[in-house]
Formats: structure tokens, C-alpha cells, sequence
């Protein structure tokens, strides 16, 4: 065998050799970046080539994931698809080199320094470019064809290590989703965790789901990127790409926003495309999966099924969320008057006293009891005192914090009212001094006295009550107070009314 044979089947050995020990830690590795630099590492150290790096696609941009021989804030930069050898790589799937790049008019120098030829080898999996393996070196005329077809061969299994880690990351997802359906109760951190999850791992510039609401969708949960005070916002169903896919009932994938003019911008700067799939259970639209991105065609059918998987995953979430708001509902809320009940009244008391002290907030609180409501049941039976119960709750509950009054509660947080007992009820005032409570509470008198009879049905004659009035304690918070002291206060108001003739309001 002749010197030239003979270095021929070294090299062939050799570069063998390499791709069999790269490939073995390809295997090995999982994570995608961590994947990628020791590829970029181990091809610089056994080649010895000047510069290597791993370009990846992202929409209609390559990015740089891995490199040698940079500062790690090169990391991230993007080259524009049909720019530069190694835009015009990927663009057209075939392997580019350049023996001299002071001839080549297109060739891109990201710094000072010199390099004098550039292999690029394009990343290809099931016919889908998904990089570029960017070589460079100082020399002129540095690669060989036998470097051109060890770095083919490299990226072939370099596509299909990127192709089952991004497999492998869906599944993870997935998984981690399902799991979190079961661990986490509380809807509100149950889709914020799914948003977070999903841009985070798969790598989305935004996203967020809306919820059905009636005829609108409402704005549930986003990643951090969404201005927050979106949350609650509510969109038409049939307005803009996600309203459009809720009423289609149908994924829409719109490559460029800029060119749909149904598009409703999210407030994120630079948002190029945008993907939304209706979340559906049983044949119901409960809501909408949306992602968006920075790169224009950004997602493909992959993109798609991934989505349409979580779209379930949300769909059990929201069911579960239903469930979850109506046991909630039921725990704190009285069955037969629809207010919330006295755990939840001690509950929100508390809360509220504690902001009141720190703060120095007013707080106040309004006794009612209907006067003489015993009565009522005996002569007109007990189902017709409950119609009374009905109807004084949904007066008392309509008829609190009105943003028409010229007093300093505009503006505040809404009132609380509960079922304090038999014929019984209370109302929390937060950020209510006791004049506005006043006013609310002989509000409240004067409504009961004129309206709860005939609403309830009352008979009108002489052997029947047809009036429905109620005697009304109030209190105020007071510095040195306790929740306690707050509320007996208000129940000796109430009983000083009922001593002096009933249907009124005192204060204490």
C-alpha cells in the first residue's frame, strides 16, 4: 500500500472513528443545548478546525446555538434564511463550500477576526431543514471532500438526535402537564403553569389561553411576556385569529400577523406569527390555546399536533376548573338565599379587619333583621318565608356598594353580603367610613319595607303580614378594635332598633 493509500484509510479510519464516538454521545445526551456544544467541542478538538458552530432554524431564521471560539453572547444571533453562506445553506439544503472567502461577495464576518474558507453542511430530518453545521477556518483551501462527507454524515445524525430530543421535550411536556392536571386544584396557577411550561420548554415567544365566557373569549393566563393587565380582557368570538378559531372551531396558523387583518395585537413588540387551537371537550368550545412568535412562519404541522394535544390536556384543566369554582361555590355559599355563607363572612371579615389595621382603611358592617319574621311562617308557612329569605337576599345583594354614591367608597373594592342566620344577614364594607354606611344601610331599610312583600308574594289582608321590614345595626372600625368587638357592636345596634319600635338603623 502506497504512502497516499495508506494516509487515505488513516484519515477514513479516523474520521470513522469520530462520528462513531460522537455518535455514542449523541445517544447519551438528551438535552438539546448540552447536545449541541459538545458536538461543536469534540469537532473543533479532534479536526482541529479554526471555528465550528451549530446554526438552528427558527421560522425564517437561523440562530446560533452552539459555537467555538466566541464569547457566549454570540449565542442568539440571528441570520435572515438566504443570507450569507450559511443562510444560503439552509435555504437551499445543499452543502456549501468556499476555499477563499476574500473572493466571495456574500460571506458575513461577525468580528475582527479573519477567516480565509467556510464549509456549511446543511442539518436535514424526513426532507426539513433544521440547521446548518458552520465550519471556518484561518487557512485558505482547509477542507478536503473527505471533511465535506464526515460532516454529512455528522449532521445526518445530528438531524435525527435534534429531531428525538424534540420529541423526547413534547412527551416530557405532555407528561408534566398531565400530572400537574392531578397536583394542582386552584384553576387560576393550574393554566399559568401550563403557559410558563409550554413557551419555556418548547421555546414560543408567548403564550395563553382564553376561556369561553357566553359570546366572548376571556383572557385566563399568559407567559411573562404578556402585559399583564390583559388578564380578564375579553375578546368577541369571530374577532381577530383567536376569536376566528374559537368560532371555526378549527387550529389557524397565520404565518405573518402583519399581512391578516383580523390580527389583535398582544402587546408584544415584533410578534410575526401566531397559532391558535380551540380547546373543546365533549362537543363544547370551553376556550382557545394560543401561541405567538417573533419569526415569521414560524409553526409547522408539528407545532400543530403538539398544540392540539395540549388543547385536551387545557380542555381537563377547564373541566376540572368548573368542578374545582363549583365545590368552592358550595362550600362557601348559603343553598337556599344563593349568598355566600358565615364561614366564608368570618373568612373575608378577617382578611379584611387585617387590611383595615395596617393599612388605616375604614371598615364597616351592617346587621339586618327581618322584624317579626316568625310570623311570617306560622300564618304563611314556611314556603313562602323562604320566598321572603329569596327575595330580601337578591334586594340586599343588588342594592350594595352603588358607584353612583358622592362618597369615598367610589372606586372601592365591591361589598360583601352573607347569610348570617335564620332571617339574618351581614355586609362587609371594606374602604367604607361609617357615614357611607349609613346611608347604605337606610338604603337597604327603606327597600325592604316597600318592595319585599309584594316581591314575595305576601297576602295583603288584615289577618296576614304583607310588609317585610328589618331592623339594621351598624358599626365602624375603631383603632384598638377586635373583629369580635366589631361585630357585637353591630348586634347591639341591632337589637337597640328592634327595642325602639323596629325597621330602622343605629349605629354604634
Amino acid at each position: 500500500m502506497n504512502k497516499k493509500k495508506l494516509f487515505s484509510f488513516f484519515c477514513r479510519n479516523r474520521t470513522n472513528e469520530l462520528i462513531y464516538e460522537i455518535g455514542a454521545q449523541i445517544s447519551a445526551e438528551l438535552d438539546s443545548r448540552r447536545l449541541l456544544q459538545l458536538i461543536v467541542d469534540r469537532i473543533k478538538s479532534a479536526l482541529g478546525f479554526s471555528y465550528c458552530a451549530i446554526l438552528l432554524k427558527e421560522g425564517n431564521e437561523l440562530v446560533i446555538r452552539a459555537v467555538t471560539e466566541y464569547s457566549d453572547d454570540i449565542v442568539g444571533r440571528k441570520i435572515p434564511l438566504g443570507q450569507g453562506l450559511t443562510g444560503r445553506c439552509a435555504l437551499s439544503k445543499k452543502e456549501s463550500l468556499v476555499s477563499d472567502l476574500s473572493q466571495c461577495d456574500y460571506y458575513i464576518q461577525i468580528d475582527e477576526r479573519i477567516f480565509r474558507s467556510e464549509l456549511d453542511v446543511p442539518i436535514i430530518f424526513h426532507g426539513n431543514v433544521l440547521g446548518v453545521l458552520n465550519l471556518q477556518s484561518v487557512r485558505r483551501n482547509a477542507f478536503r471532500h473527505n471533511d465535506i462527507q464526515f460532516m454529512k454524515n455528522l449532521s445526518n445524525q445530528i438531524g435525527v438526535a435534534l429531531n428525538n430530543s424534540k420529541v423526547l421535550t413534547q412527551m416530557e411536556l405532555v407528561l408534566d402537564i398531565g400530572m400537574k392536571l392531578v397536583s394542582i386544584i386552584k384553576p387560576n396557577e393550574l393554566f399559568a403553569s401550563i403557559v410558563a411550561e409550554t413557551r419555556q420548554r418548547l421555546h414560543y415567544d408567548n403564550c395563553a389561553i382564553f376561556e369561553v365566557s357566553g359570546d366572548h373569549l376571556v383572557f385566563k393566563a399568559s407567559s411573562e411576556e404578556f402585559p399583564q393587565e390583559l388578564i380578564g380582557l375579553q375578546i368577541p368570538i369571530g374577532k381577530g385569529i383567536t376569536g376566528r378559531c374559537a368560532l371555526e372551531r378549527k387550529v389557524i396558523n397565520v404565518g405573518d400577523v402583519r399581512l391578516d387583518p383580523d390580527y389583535i395585537p398582544s402587546g408584544i413588540d415584533d410578534i410575526r406569527s401566531d397559532i391558535a387551537c380551540p380547546v373543546i371537550s365533549e362537543g363544547s368550545l370551553l376556550g382557545v390555546l394560543t401561541v405567538e412568535s417573533k419569526n415569521v412562519n414560524a409553526f409547522g404541522a408539528d407545532d400543530v399536533r403538539l398544540l392540539s394535544i395540549l388543547s385536551l390536556q387545557v380542555a381537563v384543566g377547564m373541566r376540572n376548573a368548573r368542578m374545582y369554582a363549583e365545590i368552592e361555590k358550595l362550600a362557601i355559599t348559603d343553598p337556599l338565599t344563593g349568598l355566600f355563607n358565615y364561614r366564608y363572612f368570618y373568612q373575608r371579615l378577617g382578611s379584611e379587619f387585617a387590611r383595615s389595621q395596617r393599612y388605616h382603611h375604614p371598615l364597616s358592617i351592617i346587621l339586618i333583621d327581618l322584624d317579626d319574621f316568625k310570623k311570617i311562617n306560622d300564618q304563611c308557612g314556611h314556603l313562602q318565608g323562604d320566598r321572603v329569605l329569596r327575595e330580601a337576599a337578591l334586594a340586599i345583594r343588588g342594592n350594595i356598594r352603588r358607584y353612583d354614591e358622592p362618597l369615598i367608597i367610589r372606586g372601592a373594592e365591591l361589598d360583601i353580603v352573607s347569610r348570617y342566620g335564620g332571617e339574618e344577614f351581614i355586609v362587609i364594607q371594606p374602604d367604607t367610613p361609617l357615614e357611607g354606611a349609613l346611608v347604605c344601610a337606610e338604603r337597604l331599610r327603606t327597600i325592604l319595607e316597600t318592595r319585599i312583600g309584594a316581591l314575595a308574594g305576601l297576602p295583603c289582608n288584615e289577618d296576614s303580614p304583607s310588609r317585610v321590614t328589618g331592623s339594621i345595626g351598624v358599626a365602624a372600625f375603631r383603632e384598638g378594635d377586635t373583629m369580635e368587638s366589631m361585630i357585637k357592636r353591630a348586634d347591639t345596634a341591632m337589637y337597640q332598633a328592634k327595642e325602639q319600635g323596629k325597621n330602622q338603623v343605629v349605629a354604634l
